[in-house]
């Protein structure tokens, strides 16, 4: 395990620099960023790759069959890239030897996941199960789970992660949807955090203060910036999203957010809750339950409110339920009147909790 594991190291290495449009790479190079990175590894300054291990390597990513099937191509005569920027070894199939190797792993975590303190192992172990099975189109699946096909940015997630642990400074070709343009920016990476099927890298981005949250689905391009990695620069992950949901952190002081769930929801509320300082604070005799947490109020609860309605409604403070009552105004305003369409649909229409009148702090009438 531990050679497929040095393999498997090289390819992703080779892959990231052969992806690195802004840097020209010979074998030579290819040799030292591989050395660094098993050097890194094992915390061995005598571990090195030979020159016929990352030629073997080369041939193995080339091959269609047992390997990748990567277009490497050599220009210049001394110069290593892709012919298709776009391809990464992340988004290649898995042929039949690496789908074998992925067994032999999933047969050893399955092992382990019968110790204490490991439990969940097992759903890893259960998806994994169900997606090597998927690969070799089997009819026999029992489970499924959510997931995007090819998001975004996702080829990403390795170069980021490895500058995380390596202390690397990128240049990002960040987009963005406001001015529709690919924009340069220098950051720092601190973090990775996965936000309803969403991943984002926190850190620094360089000119500006506090942290910087970067949707990875906007990356376009990136390479190592010539910089070093402030040692100053910290962050506390515990500390940083203790007062907030999602992954927008704001100025603002913590809230004791008192809320009122209808009792069609509050049951998966208590158990599902919005945030981990919610508690309950009293039951009514009809179930429908108050909640109180202590939260920075961010664009994600605000949404999550939404996406709640109509059963949410706050009940202090004041301010706080005014500006949910506006935000979820302006969302539903965006939305399509299916009542105004052709037909007597809307005369017929079942009412239901909405025709009770829209109104998301209890207290406003009062």
């Amino acid at each position: 395990m531990a050679a497929n594991s040095n393999a498997l190291l090289r390819h992703k290495i080779i892959d990231n620099c052969l992806r690195d449009t802004q840097n020209k790479y010979t074998l030579k190079d290819l040799i030292d960023e591989c050395s660094k990175a098993l050097q890194i590894k094992y915390n061995n300054r005598e571990q090195k790759a030979s020159v016929r291990t990352i030629q073997l390597d080369i041939q193995f990513m080339r091959d269609p069959d047992n390997g990748y099937g990567a277009p490497i191509v050599v220009y210049d005569n001394k110069y290593y890239r892709y012919s298709d920027p776009s391809f990464s070894i992340n988004r290649s199939e898995l042929n039949r030897n690496r789908l074998h190797n992925l067994k032999e792993a999933v047969n050893i975590l399955r092992e382990y996941g019968s110790f204490n303190g490991f439990e969940q192992i097992k759903e890893i172990v259960s998806v994994l199960d169900e997606e090597i099975l998927s690969k070799n189109n089997s009819s026999n699946r029992a489970v499924s789970y959510e997931k995007k096909k090819n998001p975004l940015g996702l080829e990403y997630f390795n170069i980021i992660y490895d500058a995380i642990i390596n202390k690397k400074v990128l240049c990002i070709g960040y987009y963005s949807s406001r001015s529709n343009n690919i924009m340069p920016i220098i950051f720092y990476p601190m973090y990775l955090k996965e936000y309803k099927g969403r991943w984002y890298a926190l850190g620094y981005k360089d000119g500006l203060r506090g942290v910087y949250k970067l949707p990875i689905d906007r990356i376009r391009d990136f390479s190592y910036a010539i910089l070093p990695f402030p040692e100053e620069l910290e962050f506390d992950a515990e500390k940083y999203f203790k007062d907030i949901i999602g992954v927008t952190k704001l100025s603002g002081e913590v809230r004791c957010i008192r809320f009122l769930v209808k009792n069609r929801l509050a049951p998966f509320i208590k158990i599902n809750p919005l945030h981990q300082s919610q508690r309950v604070v009293s039951v009514h005799e009809n179930g429908n339950i108050e909640f109180e947490m202590e939260i920075i109020p961010n664009r994600e609860f605000y949404n999550t409110i939404f996406e709640y309605q109509p059963y949410i409604q706050i009940i202090s403070p004041r301010d706080i339920g005014l500006q949910a009552n506006a935000t979820v105004v302006d969302l539903i305003e965006e939305l399509p009147d299916y009542t105004k369409q052709s037909g007597s649909a809307g005369e017929n229409a079942i009412p239901d909790d909405w025709d009770d009148g829209f109104n998301l702090f209890s207290e406003l009438n009062k």
